[in-house]
């Protein structure tokens, strides 16, 4: 029997009718104008009820009053892009989440823990492509985590309060346990109390996989592209650009959310960041999409390919501006530092089940000190691996040194914090290879990059923090100075000993 008292369900459950309902007469809109007449409506008769969210449902009223281009990106999703089933999903595992358990976040952090926005699972690194460059390409190959071992951790998260979880590889719909034959659409299927964000070459999504999607609801694929056909196919293999393409159309018929994923290299910086490219993805229905730099890790590093900082500060130029311009949400995983606060990494917004179970603080950060199958055995958990000394050592430490959040990154931007915390926490490496990230040619060129590229961010960092990057809708100031305060609040919690479990 459940332990939430009858008080919350109740409301959890009028919160999850009343959204639904509110969404469906959104999706029921005809046009334009009738879906921002209804739109401020709904936003007037939320605001009441959205209590210590009111300062985000402002920022929301007001980027829908000056028609924000991700007010358009809503309007589409619900009238266009959107299935009954998926807009549910949303509903319940998002929105819902978000109204009524903003007391239950809080009253975790009275007992010294802070919830991670989400986490990473890569259930296998079995591939059927073979991309250079790959970061998960020297992981051991094998079976990946049993179907059992990615349902009890499923389990576990939904303890914790995440409902939200990304899915990487390998590529995750090559994933088959063993011993079951179950699949990884079996797992989301299983767990519809979730969503999830899936990293995927996009190759495997035939039609019986998309009819499987389309009946659950809970999944947006996030197919990964180096640029149009010519580059795509260059590193991902002949013919790998038109299945692409024959995947978002049916994602699309189905009604399926989908995105990107990008892999920035010096090589292809220009083209995956200019307007013509972002307005393709835009005409092919992605709705969302993220933005990864090449690291030096995973198959054959070669720091060459690593965009200079000069084209790292031109990409977050670019996608800063589209998105105030255009109706699709991109992020950008070490450009949108001054939005997060930082490095994300290390559990403080989110880590990294490999597919040996090795718990990361990051997925370009191939070291562990935890296993999840070593801590169940323990009569431990996530919640353990999540406030353990090596993961609060790296909050600490980008607390105590990073000054800069346009250099977030633990690995390229503060790779002093990278090595002194694997050395002193005794963090072993999880494949071959892992430790000449923080060792040898490639650390002293890290070494140098990462004085370049602070050299250049900081100017820009000092007038964010000034105001000068301030808009109508959300004060960047703001957003940094807050960030600054939680993450010290927050590392001061949880670094006390006597935790309330």
């Amino acid at each position: 029997m459940s332990s939430k008292p009858l008080g919350t369900k109740v409301k959890k459950t009028v919160v999850r009718w009343e959204i639904k309902r509110l969404l469906s007469q959104l999706a029921d809109t005809r046009n334009q104008k009738e879906f921002y007449q209804k739109f401020d409506k709904i936003l007037q008769g939320l605001y009441k009820f959205a209590g210590p969210n009111q300062a985000a449902m402002e920022n929301v009223a007001r980027a829908f009053q000056q028609r924000h281009p991700w007010s358009e990106l809503s309007r589409i999703l619900l009238q266009e892009r959107l299935s009954k089933i998926t807009r549910e999903r949303l509903a319940e595992n998002f929105f819902c989440d978000w109204v009524t358990e903003a007391k239950k976040r809080d009253k975790l952090e009275e007992n010294h823990f802070k919830v991670p926005w989400f986490f990473v699972i890569s259930p296998t690194v079995a591939c059927n492509l073979h991309c250079y460059g790959c970061y998960a390409h020297e992981y051991s190959r094998g079976q990946g985590l049993s179907y059992q071992t990615l349902d009890r951790i499923l389990r576990e998260a939904k303890e914790l309060g995440i409902r939200f979880l990304t899915i990487s590889g390998g590529e995750p719909f090559y994933y088959k346990d063993r011993q079951t034959g179950r699949d990884i659409v079996d797992l989301f299927e299983e767990h519809q109390d979730m969503f999830f964000q899936v990293y995927t070459n996009g190759t495997l999504l035939d039609d019986k996989k998309i009819e499987r999607l389309a009946k659950i609801g809970n999944v947006a694929p996030a197919i990964s592209v180096e640029g149009f056909k010519k580059e795509t196919d260059q590193r991902r293999g002949k013919g790998v650009w038109e299945k692409i393409e024959e995947a978002r159309k049916k994602l699309y018929q189905a009604k399926i959310m989908q995105g990107f994923s990008i892999t920035v290299t010096r090589q292809n910086a220009e083209l995956v960041s200019s307007e013509e490219f972002i307005d393709y993805l835009i005409s092919q229905h992605c709705s969302f999409g993220w933005y990864f730099i090449y690291i030096p890790i995973g198959k054959e590093p070669v720091v060459d390919l690593m965009p200079t900082p000069e084209q790292r500060t031109m990409l977050r130029k670019r996608v800063w501006k589209y998105r105030s311009e255009k109706p699709i949400f991109m992020g950008d995983f070490w450009n949108d530092g001054p939005w997060t606060g930082g490095c994300i990494a290390g559990g403080r917004k989110y880590f990294h089940i490999n597919s040996q179970g090795d718990i990361e603080p990051c997925v370009f950060i191939h070291f562990a000190v935890d296993n999840i199958e070593k801590l169940w055995k323990e009569g431990k958990g996530l919640r353990d691996a999540i406030t353990s000394p090596f993961f609060l050592s790296i909050r600490e430490e980008q607390l105590n040194t990073n000054d800069n959040y346009l250099t977030p990154c633990t690995i390229i931007d503060k790779p002093e914090i990278l090595r002194k915390v694997v050395k002193e926490y005794g963090a072993y490496p999880t494949h071959n290879g892992a430790e000449t990230i923080i060792q040898g040619e490639i650390a002293c060129f890290l070494d140098k990059y990462s004085k370049e590229m602070d050299k250049i961010t900081r100017p820009d960092f000092e007038r964010m923090i000034a105001g000068d990057f301030d808009s109508p809708i959300v004060k960047l100031s703001e957003v940094i100075k807050n960030h600054q305060e939680k993450n010290r609040r927050e590392v001061e919690i949880q670094s006390k000993k006597d935790r309330i479990l």
